[in-house]
């Protein structure tokens, strides 16, 4: 390579380093001192409601969606029963069962659920993801979800943003916001 083209090509390669870097995706650890402290467990323990909006890849809204949920402890395990409504009127009923692991660390499995979901809170900030299996017993058709949910100061609202992928390309959108009574 001529020193020419060394010279252009250093400033680019410089400028693709930084711009990745920039890129490097955050850790729900980065919200550490987020207040007020998130714990999933204690906020989904009762009587939650949610309204909000899928989107398609390309963030266009394609439909509503409202969720009813009811979480009850059955020893160290939260039951949530949580029924879903679309827009189109269609419901689905979910059954979770979360577990807090330590301080920071919770699994959950549910009735449509591939294997565990793991999460992690810290601050006010909760990130979680797992596999929804759309259409039990074909796992062509499962999808990877990946949910932030960020409390709001009051405590008793919290912001869901929810990315659904599949085969790793994004495919929707959710982002609802959720309401503890």
């Amino acid at each position: 390579m001529n020193t020419r083209r060394l010279k252009n090509f250093v400033p680019v390669c410089l400028a693709a380093t930084l711009t990745l870097a920039g890129c490097a995706s955050l850790k729900p650890s980065d919200f550490a001192g987020g207040r007020p402290v998130f714990q999933p467990d204690r906020f989904f323990a009762g009587c939650t409601h949610s309204s909000g909006v899928r989107e398609s890849a390309g963030g266009a809204p394609t439909e509503r969606v409202t969720t009813d949920t009811v979480g009850h402890w059955q020893g160290n395990v939260l039951h949530l029963e949580q029924n879903l409504t679309f827009g189109d009127g269609k419901t689905q009923h979910r059954s979770w069962r979360i577990r807090r692991q330590d301080a920071h660390h919770f699994s959950a499995t549910a009735n449509d659920m591939v294997g565990t979901a793991r999460g992690e809170a810290y601050g006010n900030v909760f990130h979680w993801s797992f596999t929804l299996a759309l259409s039990p017993g074909n796992p062509l058709a499962n999808v990877r979800m990946s949910q932030w949910m960020y409390l709001q100061p009051d405590g008793k609202t919290m912001i869901n943003h929810t990315t659904i992928r599949k085969a790793g390309f994004v495919v929707a959108q959710v982002t609802e916001q959720f309401r503890r009574e």
